[in-house]
């Protein structure tokens, strides 16, 4: 893998078949291109996806600033795309639960990185019942199978896919968003197990099984990745 900046944009290169262009979260452009593809095509390439590279940034730059929670009574927590209201009462013990209307979280003591740790292992609890079901249901559906789910925190990814060894990588994050993105997301790795690019053949297999994924990847890109 080689880097070089091309039109003032960093473009590694690697061995695959196709250019791939990424815009992360926080504005951060990533560009891979095939080893030996003329430089010409390259710039050809970025100059036509010169004005969707303006118009999502600007979009980015236009999207609230996230801002830590202090886990508090009246403080929104997302849970598969809805907010619910959180309630703390101080107890005899550590723990939080959802009665779908809202949360309630009991503490011994009020301190913040103890309620985030509650917090975070009531998804993951979550995510380890709803992730797995989901990628069965997906992993019949393509006749595919894998060696090994992880669902972790992710900082610039929603999932990510080993197609070598069949490991697929999940974000703890998806938990918050609703069920149609994390169904999205799940065929997008279980479909890198026969695809491992982003080629037309790749995105005709997910349409062949979601026929509406374009406007599950669109309603994912409203969502941040924190």
């Amino acid at each position: 893998m080689k880097k070089e900046i091309i039109l003032g944009y960093e473009v590694e290169r690697k061995k695959i078949k196709n250019i791939n262009l990424r815009i992360y979260p926080d504005r951060r452009i990533y560009i891979s291109a095939p080893l030996n593809l003329h430089t010409d095509y390259i710039e050809n390439f970025i100059r036509s996806k010169k004005g969707w590279i303006d118009e999502v940034q600007k979009r980015l730059d236009n999207l609230p600033k996230s801002t830590e929670l202090q886990y508090v009574t009246g403080e929104k927590l997302s849970y598969l795309g809805r907010l619910y209201e959180l309630e703390v009462n101080n107890g005899n013990e550590n723990r939080i639960y959802f009665n779908n209307e809202k949360f309630i979280m009991i503490i011994k003591e009020d301190i913040h990185e103890l309620k985030k740790k509650i917090v975070e292992k009531w998804y993951f609890e979550k995510a380890k019942v709803l992730f797995p079901k989901i990628m069965d249901k997906y992993l019949n559906l393509l006749g595919e199978r894998t060696e090994n789910l992880s669902i972790k925190k992710m900082k610039t990814r929603w999932g990510s896919c080993n197609h070598r060894k069949k490991y697929i990588n999940l974000n703890l994050e998806l938990v918050k968003k609703p069920i149609p993105c994390i169904e999205y997301v799940v065929l997008h790795e279980i479909a890198h197990l026969r695809h491992p690019n982003h080629s037309r053949d790749f995105y005709h297999h997910i349409e062949k099984y979601m026929p509406d994924y374009r406007q599950r990847e669109k309603l994912l890109k409203e969502y941040r990745i924190y």
